[in-house]
């Protein structure tokens, strides 16, 4: 908890109706001894939400830990909260056992990545709290994630390569190099060509099934080309048939009986 105040450089201690003024320059003293680079503001819960600061604002934001009692948080509270914290940033509140359940629901479904119980080294936090107040709650520590409200991140292309993170000087951020190798792809380099085969038409445009045909497509072409054999055959096709013994006769129907003539030994 130390180190997260000491590090801290902007503070937003949130208060309800109820706060004695007289406990105000108090607590900022214990707050400013542990954050001492930190500006600390004060801002009343009602009014938070219509002053709109911008976004990214604060470290650290403290909310309801002035008054006696505790204020129960909404998802819109919540949310603004979330809004202001700087990515990695932190949220500290007194919850009451009963509530926490419900808590934690409204933590995650605003996008706080952690959301953890502090223990009594903390207990500088709450000292106005009524002693019964602080039987019943504890105080909890909720995280933003490392990156900010809008953050996005673009869906891996092809061609476009992660190289490494490399740590920029000043503030200690991270920041990614890319490799792009979309050129290759134009100029057809590691370009792995596909072949696409149509089973039931060749390049000229006739229809043939493949060999591993799951389609049915090879009985179907099968059948249609026996029963044109068989019309071929009894329209005495002679140009096709010559040697056939029906060779000269008149053409049959199918199906007809085809009666060949006495042929005699010369």
């Amino acid at each position: 908890m130390n180190e997260i105040f000491a590090q801290a450089k902007s503070i937003l201690v949130v208060g309800v109706d109820d706060v004695d003024p007289e406990n105000l320059l108090p607590f900022r003293e214990i707050i400013q001894t542990k954050a001492q680079q930190a500006h600390i503001t004060f801002e009343n819960v009602q009014m938070l939400i219509e002053s709109r600061r911008a976004t990214s604002s604060f470290d650290i934001i403290l909310f309801d830990l002035i008054s006696k009692t505790d204020e129960p948080t909404s998802i819109d509270l919540l949310n603004e909260f979330f809004r202001l914290l700087h990515p990695n940033g932190y949220l500290i509140t007194h919850i009451e056992h009963t509530k926490q359940t419900q808590a934690i629901d409204h933590f995650k479904m605003c996008g706080f990545s952690s959301y953890n119980p502090l223990d009594s080294n903390s207990s500088f936090l709450i000292e106005n709290k009524n002693d019964d107040v602080k039987r019943r709650g504890s105080l909890w520590l909720c995280q933003k994630p490392s990156f900010d409200v809008g953050y996005s991140v673009p869906l891996r292309r092809a061609g476009v390569k992660l190289i490494k993170q490399i740590s920029t000087t000043g503030g200690g951020k991270k920041t990614w190099t890319v490799e792009d190798d979309r050129d290759d792809l134009i100029h057809g380099n590691n370009q792995k060509k596909s072949e696409v085969k149509n089973c039931d038409t060749t390049s000229s445009g006739d229809q043939k099934a493949c060999k591993t045909c799951t389609f049915g497509l090879a009985q179907v072409f099968e059948q249609e080309k026996h029963i044109k054999a068989q019309e071929n055959y009894s329209l005495s096709d002679t140009s096709r048939y010559a040697g056939c013994l029906a060779h000269g006769l008149p053409s049959s129907k199918p199906g007809e009986r085809v009666n060949f003539p006495t042929v005699s030994d010369v």
